[in-house]
């Protein structure tokens, strides 16, 4: 058996020889007769000429001139970018479409190699945040509450009178708030696209109360509210509880809040290669920007005319003991130029609103920074346009008999009085710088979570605290002894005094991307 079958492979060899020997046969072209002429045969290593036209080398992209890959031209301004383009820009700064996934590398899951981060530039985001903010406290220009002995009626510059509300900022604390924020790249290339962007903080308010013991209707302390008369240019007061006719409450509460909404378009100026090892991502953002910051201050007070009862104390054998009560009838008073008679409540408001409304265009830079699980978010915006004010100021005092049942109102309170109760506008031009800092953990390749900075800053605001005016004609404020009375001096109107505004704090946040 072995012998055959090393017979059959040498006879198998053998035909192979002697067919790999003949001469090959010329094959006629498909169609028409058999090729005449000796045949041509082609060894291994032969070079076989090309037949037709020459091939045409094709020009170079047209890209735009050195250090402008873009073809901005001169009037951008930007510089040329810190590194090559991604993806490098087509003709004349057209688009040019990004390679397949696959083609992405660095360990992700996308193929290739390297140690960059692998990231694809996102179609579309969207990040929420909760806010943590401060912000400029209400300024008071003049002190609204003092306190004093009974001689002394509250006026200030008196040995014995304390500031229970002081001419100086009332700090707001910490103020709660929430930002989302959205946006996607609409083109192929993912250069091209827009956002909105909205913040809203809580309204947040403060107080500070004071009063006088209700106990026996001493009213002592005094409890005041300073001004000056422009009947005499003197400092004097009004005053809500004395020894003449009872007690009072008297509280000084204010507010703030402030909400705002940015569209604007996307343009992407640089980004980097996904295979990247520190990947970063430059984006110019212009648009629309709208902001309205609300804040109100009131000043309200109390007062109780009634009857009051003053202890009577003896000396006995056991030391000082009480032995009575004598009943001292109510100073008349006016309210209004009427003398609403005991037991009478007294309630005095002082109101100051303000609504500031910012319309105008945003500008600004966006930079994004990733390195592995790290990454930076930097943003900077400047709005500018028109902020539109408005000042609505409202003043009233009212009295109510407990026993007869009459009562009735007057126009005014103290700084709320005829020469600016009402309301009114104003507009002015405005700047709002802002400036955030993102600080954040990609968790996965399309999650993050972040913390940051946050600094805004109003260039031109209308506050309450800086509208009040304490130069009051005593002849408008129905509470006062001089109401109606003539010889009085006109105060001046003040309105749409100007200062300015920020909210700094910080921020927690999370954003997914595609």
């Amino acid at each position: 058996m072995r012998r055959g079958f090393l017979g059959s492979i040498a006879a198998l060899a053998a035909g192979a020889g002697v067919a790999w020997g003949q001469t090959p046969t010329p094959v006629a072209p498909a169609g028409g007769p058999a090729a005449v002429g000796p045949a041509t045969v082609r060894t291994a290593g032969d070079v076989i000429p090309a037949t037709g036209p020459a091939p045409v080398i094709m020009p170079p992209i047209a890209v735009g001139p050195p250090g402008d890959p873009m073809g901005l031209g001169p009037t951008a301004g930007l510089g040329p970018p810190p590194g090559p383009m991604y993806p490098p820009p087509g003709p004349y700064g057209a688009p040019m479409f990004q390679p397949p996934p696959g083609s992405y590398g660095p360990g992700l899951g996308l193929g290739g190699g390297g140690d960059g981060c692998g990231l694809e530039p996102p179609h579309w985001w969207f990040s929420g945040e909760y806010l943590l903010w401060l912000a400029k406290g209400q300024p008071v220009g003049f002190p609204l509450l003092t306190t004093s002995a009974p001689s002394a009626n509250g006026v200030l510059g008196q040995p014995s009178t304390l500031q229970l509300v002081p001419a100086e900022d009332i700090g707001y604390g910490a103020i709660s708030g929430f930002r989302l924020t959205g946006g996607f790249f609409g083109d192929a290339d993912r250069r091209f696209g827009a956002l909105v962007s909205g913040f809203y903080t809580e309204q947040k308010g403060i107080q500070k109360q004071f009063a006088t013991s209700f106990l026996g209707g001493t009213g002592i302390p005094v409890l005041a509210r300073p001004f000056i008369d422009t009947t005499t240019g003197l400092q004097t007061s009004l005053l809500l509880a004395d020894t003449r006719f009872g007690n009072a409450a008297a509280r000084v509460s204010t507010s703030t809040s402030t909400w705002g909404v940015d569209a604007a378009g996307v343009w992407n100026l640089y980004r980097s290669s996904p295979d990247a090892k520190v990947w970063q991502s430059l984006n110019y953002i212009g648009g629309y920007k709208f902001l309205q910051n609300s804040e109100d201050l009131q000043i309200d007070s109390f007062t109780a005319l009634a009857a009051r009862f003053v202890p009577i104390f003896r000396n006995g054998p056991f030391g000082v003991v009480l032995v009575g009560v004598r009943v001292v009838p109510v100073t008349p008073t006016t309210v209004g130029g009427v003398n609403p008679g005991a037991p009478t409540t007294v309630q005095i408001t002082d109101r100051f609103r303000v609504s500031n409304r910012f319309n105008g265009g945003v500008f600004g830079l966006q930079h994004e920074l990733r390195w592995g699980m790290w990454s930076l978010n930097t943003t900077g915006k400047l709005g500018v346009g028109n902020m539109h004010q408005v000042l609505e100021i409202d003043g009233v005092t009212a009295f109510n008999n407990l026993r007869t049942g009459a009562n009735g109102f007057s126009y005014g309170g103290l700084f709320a009085n005829s020469t600016n109760i009402g309301r009114f506008n104003n507009d002015e031009f405005a700047l709002i710088p802002e400036l955030t800092v993102n600080l954040g953990v990609n968790v996965t390749r399309s999650v993050s979570f972040f913390v940051g900075y946050n600094y805004l800053y109003i260039s031109r605001v209308a506050r309450p605290g800086v509208q009040v005016n304490p130069v009051v004609d005593s002849t408008t404020v129905p509470f006062s002894q001089n109401f109606g009375a003539s010889g009085g001096v006109p105060g001046t109107r003040r309105l749409f005094v100007q200062d300015d505004f920020w909210l700094m704090g910080v921020n927690f946040g999370m954003q997914v991307r595609y």
